[in-house]
């Protein structure tokens, strides 16, 4: 089977696991209430327990833990779960924090719904949708989830601009993780659904921090963080409005379907190109 493409190798997830990333990781945008009522809507009536692999601080299992019988929230990352067990909903009794790979953590099947997070891509694939398949119920499904942020094409043309200078994952590609799944034989998508765009008003400093909690614009890892900053600030300036804050917009993107075991694979199917790094 073809390889996972290089710019989402297992050394540049383990930058996840820096405590300044975590620290940042709260200021991304919150993704849009819509998203957690497809979500629901997926969900096996009768296996009411979902897994967000990848989770991150839980910006999809703290919202999720009010609407279903359980949630294990797995990560990697230790920082992010001890960060995301002091964020709102995060002390839910029926949330589950999990240390550990998704490839080998210790969790609790069957579930009714696993959901990825702009997470996927960082798997090791062939054992990910292996474990995935094994878990899910008959009728559950996986879900996974983007968010994108926008700020009008005259800017994401200078901001790319700005990314391209800066960013510290040489590998990276605009790819998108769905459509590589599905290019290997491993994931078979049953729907997707975009959601209605939502206004997202952060400050400045909470859109560097953002930034900064992202792969290619880890603080440790890049040259000059400053000055990408100071790009940063130069490119939105003209949309900082009276109060401090910038008039963006947030959208989610959720694909689901089931997980197929590699040794199901049938040979390459077309994909499509995406931007973002997650």
């Amino acid at each position: 089977m073809e390889e996972k493409p290089a710019g989402w190798a297992s050394g540049y997830a383990s930058w996840f696991g820096l405590q300044s990333v975590a620290d940042r990781y709260p200021s991304r945008p919150p993704y849009p209430d819509e998203t957690f009522a497809v979500l629901t809507s997926l969900l096996a009536p009768a296996t009411r327990t979902a897994l967000d692999a990848g989770c991150g601080v839980g910006d999809l299992a703290r919202p999720l833990a009010p609407r279903v019988d359980r949630v294990d929230a797995v990560d990697s990352s230790r920082p992010m779960l001890v960060r995301g067990a002091g964020l709102p909903g995060g002390g839910a009794p029926n949330l589950r924090w999990v240390h550990g790979a998704i490839e080998d953590a210790p969790l609790g099947p069957p579930y009714g719904l696993i959901v990825c997070g702009d997470s996927v891509h960082w798997f090791d694939w062939p054992v990910a949708m292996t474990r995935f398949a094994e878990w899910l119920s008959p009728q559950g499904f996986l879900a996974i989830v983007q968010r994108e942020w926008t700020a009008g094409e005259a800017v994401q043309a200078r901001l790319r601009a700005v990314y391209a200078r800066h960013g510290a994952n040489p590998d990276f590609q605009p790819l998108d993780p769905v459509a590589e799944l599905e290019r290997r034989g491993l994931f078979e998508r049953a729907g997707e659904h975009a959601t209605a765009s939502v206004p997202w008003s952060p400050t400045l400093d909470t859109l560097i921090a953002c930034h900064h909690s992202q792969n290619g614009f880890v603080l440790e890892k890049m040259r000059s963080p400053a000055t990408f900053d100071r790009e940063l600030a130069d490119v939105t300036a003209d949309h900082v409005d009276d109060e401090g804050r910038l008039g963006l917009e947030v959208v989610a993107r959720v694909v689901w379907g089931r997980p197929i075991p590699p040794e199901r694979f049938t040979g390459p199917r077309k994909g499509v190109a995406h931007d973002g790094d997650a």
